[in-house]
């Protein structure tokens, strides 16, 4: 009876009732798996989880400006016959990420869906926090999975479709400190960009705005697209501009031939309202994150394009499941990015190449690393694509000596409150909210 229901997994009848009960989540939710150990010899014997930090510039956005470092969390998994696998995900996740060892020591590196199943519910973490974990034990798995059988993890995943990832420069406003850039004006921000494509060969600016008034912003993108006729343009102002604002702003920058509008305003229902009254389409990192925003996202008609991110969704097969998801409700795809190393920008770049239906360009964080974890110098773009790196897993290794370095870094970050109160007193300090 359970299998003609569509239901496997299950030990005995008396498990049927878990099939129906929405209150059995994760693992007995499908049923109890009937080997409660490792299915083959390979064991996970190692679980070494790491929070190291990495210097960052005085990035604004629509909230804040980005701390003295960036803090990432680090995990790497050892078998017992030696082998390895790395992971990165972001800083705020360290503690979840910690909790998982005792889930994940013992376990075979291939029951991925095991970890995914008693990873993704807990409920004393933030559900995001739970996706990065579980995106961090995935992506180590697959890392070492792949120099098992030395084959890169874009095999694991669907297979190379593409063998360079086409990434789109990540521009900001920066504030000035000591021996940084000052990027404040809109005259600054075009020739960021311009430097951008000079140095990496990018032809996509994606711009993150929501810092200054939205007509000098309008303005940066006026003088990109005089300086490079050519470029594909996006801006970003992490919704804090109200649907009045936002309809205004895009009926401004429609001449510009805009590739996509993305998170102008809050919530599905003002994304909806905006996207009825331009002609450009609207993209999100922010109202479509999770599985349950789908369905009322595409009933509203919210967006045209999501932004897939293997940490926040939950590690690559995750993102594989949404990308396909999206080319059936007729959405595009494109790629979130935050402060990262080399190992999520290698991460990056083998779910760009195994996905077909990734058809922008992604953005990336990481020119703007200055010291990196990975072994040897750091991944670099040319003509604004990164190539998969060579060698079997994700191609890259963590070097001790860098990461011990980072790792002392973490006591050092500190909070550019005051610098910002400087340059504007009125200026949000971590509040978000409709701005202009």
């Amino acid at each position: 009876m359970a299998a003609a229901a569509g239901v496997t997994g299950l030990a005995g009848a008396e498990d049927m009732a878990l099939s129906f009960s929405p209150a059995a989540s994760g693992l007995k939710r499908s049923g109890r798996p009937r080997s409660e150990g490792p299915r083959s010899r390979m064991k996970i014997g190692s679980f070494e989880a790491t929070l190291v930090a990495s210097p960052d510039y005085a990035l604004l956005n629509s909230w804040n400006v980005h701390d003295t470092h960036f803090q990432r969390a680090i995990l790497e998994l050892e078998t017992t016959d030696g082998y390895t696998g790395v992971a990165e995900i972001g800083g705020a996740a360290f503690q979840a990420l910690q909790a998982a060892r005792d889930t994940v020591l013992g376990r075979d590196p291939f029951e991925i869906e095991f970890f995914r199943r008693s990873l993704s519910h807990r409920s004393e973490f933030a559900p995001r926090h739970n996706a990065e974990t579980l995106a961090a034990v995935e992506i180590a798995c697959l890392d070492l999975i792949g120099k098992v059988i030395d084959r890169p993890v874009v095999d694991l995943i669907g297979g190379p479709f593409r063998d360079e990832a086409p990434f789109s420069a990540y521009n900001f406003f920066v504030l000035p400190e000591k021996g940084g850039p000052d990027v404040t004006t809109p005259e600054a921000m075009a020739q960021q960009f311009l430097d951008f494509h000079r140095d990496h060969g990018f032809t996509t600016c994606k711009f993150k705005g929501g810092v200054l008034k939205p007509e000098l912003e309008i303005e940066a993108l006026t003088r990109i697209r005089e300086a490079m006729p050519q470029a594909r343009l996006r801006i970003d102002p992490n919704a804090s501009w109200s649907v009045e604002t936002s309809v205004r702003a895009a009926r401004r920058l429609e001449p510009l031939g805009m590739e996509y509008l993305e998170d102008p305003t809050r919530g599905q229902d003002g994304m909806a309202e905006v996207r009825r009254q331009t002609s450009i389409p609207l993209a999100t990192n922010m109202c479509v994150t999770r599985m349950e925003h789908i369905r009322p996202g595409y009933d509203r008609g919210a967006i045209d394009i999501v932004l897939l991110d293997p940490h926040y969704m939950g590690g690559l097969n995750n993102v594989r499941h949404w990308a396909s998801t999206c080319e059936a409700l007729g959405w595009g795809c494109s790629g979130h990015s935050n402060n990262y190393l080399g190992i999520s920008m290698a991460t990056q770049v083998h779910m760009v190449c195994a996905i077909s239906h990734i058809t922008y360009d992604v953005d990336s964080h990481y020119p703007w690393t200055t010291q990196d974890i990975i072994r040897g110098g750091m991944l670099r773009f040319r003509d604004g694509k990164m190539a998969l790196p060579p060698g079997p897993g994700l191609g890259v290794e963590i070097d001790p000596d860098k990461k011990a370095l980072l790792a002392e870094n973490v006591s050092r970050t500190r909070a550019r409150h005051d610098l910002l109160h400087q340059w504007d007193p009125g200026y949000p300090k971590d509040r978000h909210g409709v701005r202009w």
